[in-house]
This record gives structure tokens, C-alpha cells and sequence, in this order.
């Protein structure tokens, strides 16, 4: 599949700063704050799936990595096989780490994206969807970028769309912002988990709203380093 025009937009030295490939190493562990930060986000992604409605949905993930959240539940899900998946990735060996997982399982309609998720070009054709991922880029954006994303999510959401979001580390300084940006913007907060030492936030919330138009040539965020 071609990128969508203006997906072929890096900003500077993004991709450079952060291996993120080798980022997802400690995803293997056993015991470690990326497995714990992981397991909060399947349970939180599960109780989505359990209460959504009947019939055939979409899903997007804004900047999936190697989506070690959204597959095993679209894997192992009853529901997981109803969703019409984008997964939007702009490194490229982490999209070949998701053809190549994907090439293993039965999903019908998993799309993986090779593009920059923080640009509107990258969403026509997969919104406005029923479930929007961000887990994990609002640890990277500063405060500027997380109101704008936040404010563009009726643009992406249905309405009764749940999005999950997570973050860490200095990102946890914006989680008061975060929780009143997703107020402000017509959402309900369904969930919101902390890790054991509140060393992660694990969020999600329901779009009360009714859905915008999809502006194109629009960016959302820069996605920064680790």
C-alpha cells in the first residue's frame, strides 16, 4: 500500500534519537515496568472489547510499535476478529516486526501502516473508528502537542468510541492536563489505573460526542525521544 501523501514527513532527528526497535526489549521480561505498564494495558483494551457493541468495528493505533497491546487481544479476543484494524507505525523495522506477527495469526483485516501517526493524512479510510490506541506517545509529548492531539480525537472517534491511553515517566507531570484536555474535548473517563508505585497511568475514556470531519495536512504532535 502507498503512504498516504504527506505521510513521508520524519521531523528531525526523530527517528535517530531512539533505537525503537531494541525499545520493546524489556516487553520480554518477566518482571519489569514495560511488562506491568503492558499487562494494565491489555486488561484496560479487554474491557473495552468486552463491552462493545455488536457487529463489525474499526480500530486505529497511533504509533504502534510492535503492538504487543493491541494483537494478543485482537488474537486471542471473542471480538477481536469483528475489528477493521490500522496499525500506524513510521519505524520501519517495527512494521516489519508487525507484517511478520501478523503473518502468523488468522485476523482478517489488520492493516500496518508505514507512517508518521502524528499527521491527519495518516487516518482517512480508518476513522472515525470505535477504538483508538495511543499507548505510550503521550509519555513523549510535551503539553502543547498532548491539547492538540486530545482536541483532534472527535475527529477519530465515533461517538461511543473508547480511547486507551497510557504513559510514564515525565510524561506523568501533563496527567492532570491529560484528564482535563479529554474533559473539555466531550469524553468520560471509563478507566484509569496506576502502577504499583505510580510509576504509569493507564487511561481510558468514552466519546460522548458527535464526530468531527477528518481535516487533512493537519499535525497532532512530534513524536520525541524516550
Amino acid at each position: 500500500m502507498s503512504e498516504p501523501a504527506g505521510s513521508a514527513t520524519v521531523p528531525t532527528g526523530v527517528l535517530g534519537d531512539q533505537d525503537w526497535y531494541r525499545w520493546h526489549a524489556p516487553y520480554d521480561e518477566l518482571i519489569s515496568e514495560q511488562s506491568d505498564r503492558l499487562a494494565a494495558v491489555q486488561d484496560v483494551i479487554g474491557s473495552v472489547l468486552d463491552a462493545a457493541p455488536a457487529g463489525r468495528l474499526r480500530a486505529v493505533s497511533i504509533c504502534s510499535g510492535q503492538a504487543r497491546d493491541l494483537l494478543p487481544m485482537l488474537i486471542n479476543h471473542p471480538r477481536g476478529r469483528d475489528f477493521r484494524v490500522r496499525m500506524i507505525e513510521l519505524d520501519p523495522l517495527n512494521a516489519s516486526f508487525l507484517h511478520g506477527a501478523l503473518g502468523s495469526t488468522d485476523l482478517p483485516d489488520v492493516e500496518v501502516l508505514v507512517a508518521d501517526a502524528g499527521l491527519t493524512d495518516s487516518y482517512p479510510g480508518a476513522v472515525p473508528a470505535d477504538l483508538v490506541l495511543i499507548s505510550g506517545p503521550f509519555a513523549h509529548l510535551d503539553a502543547d502537542d498532548l491539547s492538540r492531539t486530545i482536541e483532534a480525537l472527535d475527529q477519530l472517534c465515533t461517538t461511543g468510541a473508547s480511547v486507551v491511553w497510557s504513559s510514564y515517566g515525565s510524561g506523568l507531570a501533563h496527567l492532570d492536563l491529560v484528564l482535563a484536555a479529554f474533559s473539555e474535548a466531550g469524553f468520560t473517563r471509563t478507566a484509569l489505573e496506576r502502577g504499583p508505585a505510580g510509576e504509569f497511568v493507564v487511561g481510558a475514556h468514552r466519546f460522548d460526542a458527535e464526530p468531527a470531519t477528518l481535516i487533512p495536512g493537519r499535525r497532532l504532535f512530534t513524536f520525541g525521544p524516550a
